[in-house]
């Protein structure tokens, strides 16, 4: 049976809150997922990119904040500053439309700590970001941990890798271990995240573990081409298709910058998320993208986790992702919402067999086509692809296979 946000146990301030972001009925993550943490309890939720799993974990937090307490209550961490500038800005938002004293400190790396200091002393319920600052701040007895009620791990199975999980564990072992709940949420949970999630977790944690798997409005293709014309059939793809936000993805960052003057050579406006560049800027590339400044965004793999930028309509692959994994991810950027969305991978001949390896392990149908005059059309099994060019347009021409 459906649930509403009321039955869920959630507060008539915070419907009301919803209904002006235009939010009236909870999706299936948040019917399953928000009760378990409504109760405290630790929980382990996995769900499809897009399925509001921002708003499944605030939203039992504000009403289990105690408003009598000005400490820390909570702490979300996240892999990446874009996603934890968008939890902030998500929390706040909540905050002013429902008109619950509750409040929200950003604390990430790469940011002025003397501001993030002055910030705490404005004693938020919330605390947001990366668990490299955030234990720095709570060494520096900046952030009083023994207060904090919840720990939520937001882009579970990354922030749970080899990489990332000592950290983790660092920031949770900071509080009081009795009195502790810990939520871990990913579209994606391999085996080795779940096992690091139940040995941080207090109590066996409950699964609210949704189907992995994409948003069926998101139409997948792929185009077989040559490495050097990658760049020439983005432009192509951008605007045959008329696309107004695309993101680009590709598997090395050191590549972004170059990859980002080529496109604007091309009359393309590109911008790129570089992992060094100062907040900053990366928080202009995005704002461009959203204002319609940038009509495509370069990024990389680290970046797709939890990236939301409304109206997304295009995500070229200009390299094959490495795993399923990063696909999901990826792909998960467009077709939010409840809107459509294409994901367009461009492979050389050597690539195609990880467009058959994502078809296998991601049950996904891929659409096998080339551009034409501006549009997609598919590849015609009669057809095989003999590649010349015009001096025109530099035009693919396809003629009918020899018997």
């Amino acid at each position: 049976m459906e649930k509403d946000f009321s039955s869920l146990g959630i507060s008539e301030e915070l419907i009301s809150a919803l209904k002006k972001q235009g939010v009236t009925k909870p999706t299936d993550v948040q019917q399953s997922a928000i009760g378990v943490i409504l109760e405290k309890k630790d929980a382990i939720v996995r769900a499809e990119t897009g399925s509001g799993k921002t708003l499944t974990y605030l939203l039992p937090i504000f009403m289990n904040i105690d408003l009598s307490l000005r400490s820390a209550q909570c702490i979300v961490l996240t892999p990446t500053h874009e996603l934890a500038v968008q939890v902030y800005k998500q929390a706040e938002l909540l905050a002013e439309n429902s008109g619950m004293d509750i409040r929200s400190a950003l604390i990430i790396g790469n940011a002025g700590m003397a501001r993030q200091i002055e910030k705490l002393k404005e004693k938020p319920q919330i605390i947001i970001g990366s668990a490299g600052r955030i234990i720095d701040l709570i060494e520096k007895k900046k952030i009083p941990a023994h207060t904090v009620k919840t720990i939520v791990v937001d882009e579970a199975d990354r922030m749970l890798d080899h990489m990332n999980v000592d950290m983790v564990k660092s920031v949770v072992k900071t509080t009081l271990k009795n009195s502790r709940q810990t939520v871990f949420l990913s579209a994606s949970m391999n085996a080795e995240a779940v096992a690091a999630a139940k040995e941080i977790a207090v109590n066996e944690p409950v699964f609210c573990m949704a189907e992995e798997k994409l948003p069926e409005l998101i139409t997948h293709y792929y185009i077989e081409c040559e490495l050097r014309d990658k760049i020439n059939l983005i432009r192509k793809i951008v605007r045959g298709e008329k696309a107004p936000k695309t993101i680009v993805f590709i598997n090395n960052p050191e590549n972004i910058e170059v990859t980002v003057k080529k496109l604007n050579y091309h009359s393309l406006k590109a911008v790129g998320l570089y992992g060094g560049t100062r907040r900053d800027e990366r928080r202009k590339a995005i704002n461009d993208m959203i204002h319609g400044k940038a009509e495509i965004l370069v990024a990389s793999d680290l970046v797709s986790r939890g990236l939301d930028i409304p109206g997304v309509t295009h995500i070229i692959n200009m390299d094959i992702p490495e795993n399923s994994t990063s696909y999901l991810h990826r792909a998960g950027r467009t077709g939010r919402g409840g809107k459509s969305g294409k994901v367009i991978s461009l492979a050389t001949k050597g690539e195609i067999r990880y467009i058959n390896r994502l078809k296998r392990e991601l049950k996904l149908n891929f659409k096998n086509v080339y551009m034409r005059e501006g549009a997609l059309v598919p590849v015609n099994a009669d057809f095989k692809r003999k590649k010349t060019y015009t001096h025109k347009n530099n035009d693919t021409v396809y003629t009918k296979k020899q018997k």
